[in-house]
């Protein structure tokens, strides 16, 4: 091990450099990830992360002689590029899901025929097939992961650091090698994107991560210990990842959602709804990592037949912890688009709390809502209050101007939506048709036409609002603004509860 601390020290050092530097070139590029209602960031993110890893690795195993396995070696290389670049496009414009799938598979396919594959039948054709389908999978894995800071670039030091001591251990000098310059790199990035982070490393870092973890365990194969005590080690190491993507695919599977969809409904998100909030989320996954990390050295020092055994008992675990997991109270919508039905102060109380659930908010305010009432909605959708507050005493804000104008000069949780027009009404019916929750505050303001279809969404009357049909919340409840929230979720998750049962 301690001939690739080097490896790892300077793998680290080229990432921890190289990230600030191509994070100031995505900001001056505008590559970046730009806040907008549906994100919870308040300042535009660099996501040329992967890109700072994707050098560093570059940087660090030219170091290293490949000369003895020259060709499998360029197709991992080419294969890696391939992906990087492929996130790389998909961070700036956007890829299908299938079109980086079949690239994912494509990659697959290269590495495979340079002779990087499994050989754990006697028939070649089964072989291939396995090897495609864990490139492919452990790719989507970590991509799949990055879903909170540090939680990808984490993970994916901790597996491939396990990996660096396997292969060492095994005198795999290659395998070792490149396990130890992902790991240095990993760690050089996590420093920056360790919440709050200052850089994403976006599908540019977390396909490149994925595809070369991927490589590292399907060469990981010693020849002086059994077959029967090695063969799970390396799903062994990658066993949360593989979790991750399990439960969520099961999960949305079962709810009859597409896979390819983002949610909250990862592991860590799952963790940090039970009480452990996102930063000891992502602690527990770590700890989770390097649990799995160690039972796999283990297995590696073990007969055939506890090796076995010890595999059959983490595959339990996992599947009682899917259980739990997945029986968990249902998760909320990412991001929930919310309807408030607005007009005077009560308003406010409806936004305070909906800003705890969502930052893709709706505030309609009825045609009877005063200018400073707006001007009250306006600074409690702002990401940046403060900076509404300074605008407002420089007496910019005296009249407001077209409300078309506010989501360009302020950075807002959402938007208002003045009604006392037809336009805003035809907007308005096409909302609520379509929101997730919909709040109605008291007011008379609202014509007979959008309370009817207001009582026909998922619902949350204020008290004191008259909607046919619909009980009023507590007053006890509204005046409480985080009781409001849970009111809000509940809202929400009993309309969701009501569809799935049907």
């Amino acid at each position: 091990m301690d001939l690739y601390l080097p490896l790892v020290i300077f793998s680290f050092l080229a990432a921890f450099i190289a990230t600030p530097l191509i994070g100031r070139v995505a900001t001056h590029t505008g590559f970046v990830d730009e806040p907008k209602p549906h994100k919870m960031h308040v300042r535009p993110m660099p996501l040329l992360g992967g890109l700072a890893i994707y050098l560093a690795l570059c940087v660090a195993l030219f170091r290293v002689d490949f000369s003895t396995e020259w060709l499998p070696m360029l197709a991992v290389a080419v294969g890696a590029t391939m992906l990087m670049l492929i996130g790389l496009w998909d961070d700036r414009r956007g890829i299908a899901p299938r079109a980086k799938l079949l690239a994912q598979v494509g990659a697959a396919l290269l590495v495979t025929a340079a002779g990087v594959r499994v050989e754990l039948t006697p028939w070649p054709a089964v072989n291939i097939l396995i090897s495609v389908f864990w490139f492919v999978g452990i790719t989507n894995a970590i991509n799949l992961m990055d879903n909170m800071d540090g939680l990808a670039a984490g993970t994916s030091a901790v597996s491939a650091l396990f990996f660096t001591i396997l292969a060492a251990s095994a005198g795999q000098g290659l395998v070792a090698s490149l396990a130890a310059a992902v790991t240095g790199a990993s760690l050089g990035f996590l420093y920056y994107n360790i919440s709050p982070a200052m850089i994403f490393m976006g599908d540019t870092g977390s396909l490149l991560l994925g595809f070369l973890l991927a490589v590292i365990g399907v060469r990981y194969a010693p020849s002086e210990l059994p077959l029967g005590s090695t063969w799970m080690v390396p799903i062994v190491v990658m066993g949360l990842p593989i979790f991750d993507t399990t439960l969520v695919t099961f999960s949305r599977i079962l709810n009859r959602r597409p896979v390819s969809q983002g949610g909250t409904d990862h592991t860590s998100h799952r963790l940090s709804k039970l009480g452990l909030g996102n930063h000891r989320a992502v602690f527990s996954m770590y700890l989770a990592a390097g649990i799995l990390g160690i039972l796999a050295v283990f297995m590696t020092h073990s007969s055939p037949e506890l090796a076995t055994v010890i595999f059959g008992v983490i595959l339990a675990v996992g599947l009682i912890a899917l259980i739990i997991l997945e029986r968990m109270p249902p998760i909320p919508p990412n991001n929930p688009q919310v309807v408030i039905l607005a007009e005077d102060e009560q308003g406010m109380d409806a936004i305070a709390a909906a800003r705890r659930l969502s930052s893709n908010i709706v505030a309609a305010a009825s045609p009877r809502t005063e200018q400073a009432t707006l001007r009250n909605y306006l600074r409690a959708l702002a990401l940046e209050p403060e900076a509404f507050d300074r605008w407002l005493n420089a007496g910019a804000g005296a009249v407001l101007g077209p409300a078309a104008e506010w989501q360009k000069i302020f950075r807002l949780a959402g938007r208002i939506l003045p009604c006392p027009e037809d336009p805003g009404m035809e907007q308005l019916h096409a909302l609520l048709r379509t929101a997730d929750l919909i709040v109605a505050c008291r007011g008379g303001g609202w014509p007979a036409e959008i309370q009817a279809a207001a009582a026909r969404g998922r619902m949350l009357a204020a008290p004191g609002a008259t909607i046919s049909g619909v009980v009023a919340t507590a007053d006890d409840v509204w005046k409480n603004s985080i009781g409001l929230t849970r009111a809000m979720e509940e809202a929400i998750l009993g309309a969701r509860r009501k569809e799935k049962s049907k």
